[in-house]
C-alpha cells in the first residue's frame, strides 16, 4: 500500500471515530441546553474540564509515546507487548494520584456537594478511560486505525446513547457522569477483547525499570499535553470559580461551535503522525513536504469556517441553542477568528513531535499556558465571558508564533504563502454577503457565498486544485 493510500485509509477510519466523538461532544451540550439549562451545561463543562486536566496525569503522555515507539519498532512484537502492558500498569498507578488530586481540587474550589459527588464518579471514569486509551494507542502505532477507531467510536457512541436516556429522566450532573463512566467501561472491555483477539493476552505488570524508562520518555509528552489542556480549558475553571455556572454554560456553547470544528485537522494529523514518525527516521525532508501539503489543504476549510461563523454567528446560535443563548453570540464570533491558527497549529504540533522535538513543543505550550493563566486572572473578573474569549485569542496567537519560531528552518517550505490569498479574499466575499441578509433568503446568500469562495480559492491558487486532484486521481500526497 503506497503512502497516500495508507494515509487516506487511516484518515477515513479516524474521521469516523472522531466524527462520532465530535458529534457527541457537540450534541450533548446542545441537548442539555435545549432540555435543561445553561446552569446544568455549565456544571457539565466544569466536570469534563476537570477530567481533561487530570487525565493528563493518568496518561502521562504514554499514548503519544506508545504511538511513536511502536511505529518505529513494528517488527518486534515482543517489545511492543512489553511496552503496552507496562504502560497499562503504570497508568493504573498514576490514575490513583489523579483521582486524589481531582477531589482535592473540587474541595479547594468550594464546589457544591452535587459537584463533589459528580467528581467522584468522574475520577473513576478518568482511570478507566486512561487504560482504554493505552490500548487504542497500541493500534494507532501499528497504523491499524480501524481498531483504534472502533474503540473511540464505542466509547463516544455509547456515551451519547446513555446520555440520551439519562438527561430526560435524571437531568443532574451526577447521573450524567454515571453515563460517562459506563461508556468508559464498555470501551475498555471492547478494547481488551479486540487486543487479545489480535495479539494475545494482556497482562499488566510491575516492571520498575521499564516504568522508569516510560516515565522519563513520557515526561515531555505529559508536560505538553498537560499544558495544552491547561491553556485550552483553564478558562472554564476560572469562570466556574469567579462567575456562575450559567456563564460557564454560555462559554461552553460558544466553544462548542468553534473548537469542535477543529476535528478535520485533528483527524488528518492523527493519521499522519505515525507515518511521519516513521518517515522522519529515514528522510528528514519528508517532514517539510508532507506538513506543507497538509497545511495548504487545511487552511481552505479553516478560513471558510471562520468567515461563516463571524457572518452568520447570530443566526447559527439561535437556531442551535435557542433564544436563551443569545448572550453567547459575541463569544462565538470572536472565537471563530482563531480557527485558521488552530488548524495550522495541529499540523505544526505533529511536525514537532514526529521530529523528536517534543521538548520544544512542551516549552511553547508552557509559555501559552502561563499566558492564558495570567490573562484569565486579569480579564475574567472584569469582563466575565468575554474576558475568557479575549484570553483565548491572545494565547492562541502566542502559541502559533512559538511553533513557527521552533520550526523556522523548515517554515519557508512548510508555508506556501500564495495559498492564503485565495481563502482570504473568499472570506471577504462571505463577510460582505451579510449586507444582503435583509433583502435575500439566508440559504440563497450562504449558497452563493460558498460558491464564490470556492471559485476564488481555485482562481487565486490553481495549485491547490492540482494538489487535490493529485491526491484523488493519482493517490500521491
Amino acid at each position: 500500500m503506497n503512502h497516500l493510500r495508507r494515509i487516506a485509509k487511516n484518515s477515513a477510519f479516524q474521521a469516523i471515530a472522531y466524527g462520532v466523538q465530535s458529534v457527541t461532544a457537540f450534541f450533548i451540550p446542545v441537548y442539555l441546553a435545549r432540555l435543561a439549562s445553561a446552569e446544568l451545561l455549565g456544571q457539565y463543562a466544569t466536570t469534563i474540564t476537570l477530567i481533561t486536566l487530570f487525565s493528563t496525569l493518568a496518561r502521562f503522555g504514554l499514548p503519544s509515546l506508545l504511538i511513536r515507539e511502536i511505529a518505529r519498532n513494528r517488527e518486534s512484537s515482543g517489545e511492543i507487548d512489553n511496552l503496552v502492558n507496562a504502560a497499562i500498569g503504570l497508568t493504573t498507578i498514576l490514575s490513583v494520584a489523579a483521582i486524589g488530586l481531582l477531589l482535592i481540587t473540587s474541595v479547594l474550589l468550594n464546589y457544591p456537594s452535587v459537584m463533589f459527588r459528580a467528581c467522584i464518579v468522574a475520577g473513576l471514569a478518568l482511570a478507566i478511560e486512561a487504560m482504554a486509551y493505552m490500548i487504542e494507542a497500541s493500534f494507532r502505532g501499528r497504523e491499524m486505525m480501524e481498531w483504534s477507531a472502533a474503540i473511540i467510536t464505542i466509547m463516544e457512541g455509547s456515551f451519547m446513547m446513555l446520555a440520551l436516556i439519562t438527561i430526560p429522566f435524571q437531568a443532574t450532573i451526577v447521573w450524567l457522569m454515571f453515563a460517562y463512566l459506563a461508556s468508559r467501561f464498555i470501551s475498555l472491555a471492547a478494547g481488551i477483547w479486540i487486543y487479545q483477539t489480535r495479539f494475545g493476552r494482556l497482562h499488566p505488570k510491575i516492571d520498575k525499570e521499564l516504568w522508569a524508562s516510560l516515565f522519563k520518555a513520557g515526561t515531555p509528552f505529559a508536560i505538553t499535553n498537560g499544558l495544552s489542556s491547561l491553556y485550552v480549558r483553564v478558562d472554564v475553571v476560572f469562570l466556574s470559580h469567579l462567575t456562575t455556572n450559567t456563564i460557564v454554560g454560555l462559554y461552553e456553547a460558544a466553544n462548542n461551535l468553534t473548537v469542535r470544528l477543529n476535528v478535520l485537522a485533528r483527524t488528518v494529523n492523527i493519521a499522519l503522525y505515525p507515518f511521519l514518525s516513521s518517515e522522519f527516521a529515514k528522510d528528514k525532508q519528508s517532514l517539510q513536504r508532507y506538513t506543507a501539503r497538509t497545511i495548504r489543504l487545511l487552511v481552505i476549510p479553516s478560513v471558510l469556517i471562520a468567515a461563516v461563523l463571524w457572518t452568520f454567528g447570530d443566526l447559527i446560535v439561535v437556531m442551535i441553542y435557542g433564544d436563551k443563548f443569545i448572550a453567547a453570540i459575541q463569544a462565538v464570533k470572536w472565537l471563530a477568528l482563531i480557527m485558521p491558527l488552530k488548524f495550522i497549529d495541529t499540523s505544526l504540533e505533529v511536525a514537532l513531535s514526529a521530529s523528536n522535538r517534543e521538548g520544544k513543543r512542551a516549552r511553547a505550550v508552557l509559555v501559552a499556558a502561563f499566558t492564558n493563566l495570567l490573562l484569565n486572572f486579569l480579564l475574567i473578573p472584569k469582563y466575565h465571558l468575554m474576558g475568557a474569549v479575549y484570553g483565548t485569542l491572545i494565547t492562541e496567537g502566542v502559541l502559533f508564533s512559538m511553533y513557527v519560531w521552533y520550526l523556522r528552518e523548515e517554515a519557508r517550505e512548510m508555508f506556501v504563502w500564495q495559498s492564503f490569498i485565495g481563502p482570504g479574499l473568499g472570506a471577504v466575499v462571505i463577510l460582505a454577503s451579510s449586507f444582503l441578509l435583509n433583502t435575500l433568503n439566508i440559504w440563497l446568500v450562504s449558497g452563493i457565498s460558498f460558491l464564490l469562495y470556492g471559485l476564488i480559492v481555485v482562481i487565486m491558487d490553481p495549485s491547490s486544485l492540482k494538489l487535490f486532484r493529485q491526491i484523488v486521481v493519482n493517490r500521491q500526497l
